[in-house]
């Protein structure tokens, strides 16, 4: 159903100054020949798009009084013909507001043929679509100029327009014909694959980042979780397509400069002073660290990755903005960088839980809704530390458990050495999949190249060792 009470009556600019009265927008012929095909035919009303209408989605009072008289028809299973119709709107009081018998009449002797009612219910959706997206920017004008709604709530409130339905499409699957693709997929091996994370071990386990889910990246600070995250939609923008990224704690500058380093293999340490000018001797980029770094800009340069530069975005605006990019051109992947950090508007505003449960649901309805694999950051409990083995478990998630239940996957990240400076596990992490909704929960070994902020399969490491 779209957003909104019936329309009734002349839209009019809010300050009376320069659009003056306006006819909504409406096609009279449009629903009269609705109406006519339903006459003419009428299991029309199971058909697709005339199912989707709405007695409101009728401009004129006449014809939404005939619509709803139909529904309460169809709702009993009665054929919608001139002598059930102009009963039912005789029981209801509606036949002279309706028009009468006579307009009744003129309605199936308007449309000639109903072979064409569902373009002309598409006709009839889209002005009622019009009509309630005029009805919603009232809305927002008025809270503007009235200044009874904060500033972030109006922005808020404009961001989200009606729905748009049209009805083209059965949204529903068969769960037979779910089972035969699948096992279609099985016997050929042509299933999704997923999308390379760049780390062949993590991608054994997970099976690669699968459209429509949720993964979560979750690590005490200084375990390398930011450094994860972006390496991971870095080799997604090489491989496979557009990738968005959002950081509240990083600019782009020094998301650009880390990826840079682990292209480059050179020491983020010599690339940091240098930027700002304050190198001592032995920290200064060697010129084979400039001809890598070089050949490593040529490369990444033209990376379909973006940053969204406005780190303030509240959580509906940061979502309008990854709508908006993928409906300029479909995205592989969002990253956000962290969960914790992003704010929301109203009553979750103030309370850590309730804020990190709306941004979690709003970021798996986002990968469902784009088909898109999501990567959010998190950060741990403190509590983690207290404990004799300081493995990360789902119940250290910060501040909320719908992380735990909205979360697909949830990678931590564990250290040994940030811990136990003596330990044989120098320069190793282990990724732990802590959930893992369709797959085994697993821990997957992988070297961390500090210098580089770069990790890399062991296998690598034994390779260049």
């Amino acid at each position: 159903m779209l957003l909104g009470a019936p329309w009734r009556g002349r839209v009019s600019d809010f300050d009376g100054s320069t659009l003056g009265p306006r006819v909504p927008p409406h096609h009279r012929a449009a629903e009269v020949s609705v109406l006519g095909s339903v006459l003419l035919d009428p299991d029309l009303v199971r058909n697709p798009v005339l199912v989707t209408l709405n007695e409101e989605d009728f401009y004129l009072e006449s014809h939404r009084l005939i619509w709803r008289a139909i529904g309460i028809l169809a709702g009993q299973e009665i054929p919608a013909d001139l002598t059930t119709l102009s009963a039912q709107l005789t029981r209801t009081g509606d036949l002279d507001n309706a028009g009468g018998l006579t307009y009744l009449m003129g309605l199936a002797d308007e449309v000639p043929t109903a072979a064409y009612a569902e373009h002309y219910g598409r006709i009839v959706l889209e002005h009622a679509h019009r009509r309630a997206l005029i009805r919603h920017a009232g809305t927002v004008m008025r809270h503007a100029y009235a200044g009874d709604m904060a500033l972030e709530d109006i922005h808020t409130l404009a961001t989200i327009p009606p729905a748009l339905e049209f009805g083209e499409d059965d949204q529903s699957v068969a769960v037979g014909d779910a089972m035969r693709q699948v096992l279609h997929e099985a016997e050929t091996g042509t299933g999704s694959r997923g999308v390379s994370t760049g780390l062949k071990d993590l991608d054994g386990a997970l099976g690669g980042l699968q459209p429509g889910r949720l993964y979560v990246v979750a690590a005490r600070p200084a375990m390398g979780k930011s450094a994860l995250g972006f390496q991971v939609a870095a080799y997604v923008a090489k491989s496979a397509g557009r990738v968005l990224g959002f950081s509240i704690e990083m600019p782009a500058t020094e998301i650009s400069a880390r990826l840079l380093a682990a292209e480059a293999k050179v020491n983020m340490g010599r690339l940091g002073v240098n930027r700002i000018g304050d190198a001592a001797p032995g920290e200064a980029l060697t010129e084979r660290d400039r001809q890598r770094l070089r050949a490593s800009t040529e490369r990444l340069a033209d990376l379909p990755f973006r940053i969204l530069s406005k780190s303030s975005l509240r959580l509906q605006e940061l979502i309008g903005e990854v709508r908006r990019a993928h409906a300029r051109e479909p995205l592989k992947l969002f990253i956000l960088d962290y969960i914790q950090l992003v704010q929301v508007s109203g009553r979750s505003a103030d309370n850590a839980t309730a804020r990190v449960t709306e941004v979690t649901t709003a970021l798996k309805s986002l990968a469902l809704e784009l088909n898109i694999p999501v990567i959010a950051l998190s950060q741990l409990n403190r509590g983690v530390e207290q404990r004799a083995d300081r493995r990360p478990i789902p119940s250290d998630l910060r501040d909320s458990g719908s992380i735990e239940q909205d979360a697909d996957v949830i990678v931590f990240i564990y250290r040994d050495e940030v811990y136990n400076p003596q330990t044989d596990q120098q320069g190793v992490a282990e990724l732990i999949i802590g959930k893992n909704r369709s797959g085994p929960i697993a821990t997957v070994k992988v070297t961390w190249q500090a210098p580089f902020v770069r990790f890399d399969d062991l296998a690598y490491r034994s390779s260049h060792a």
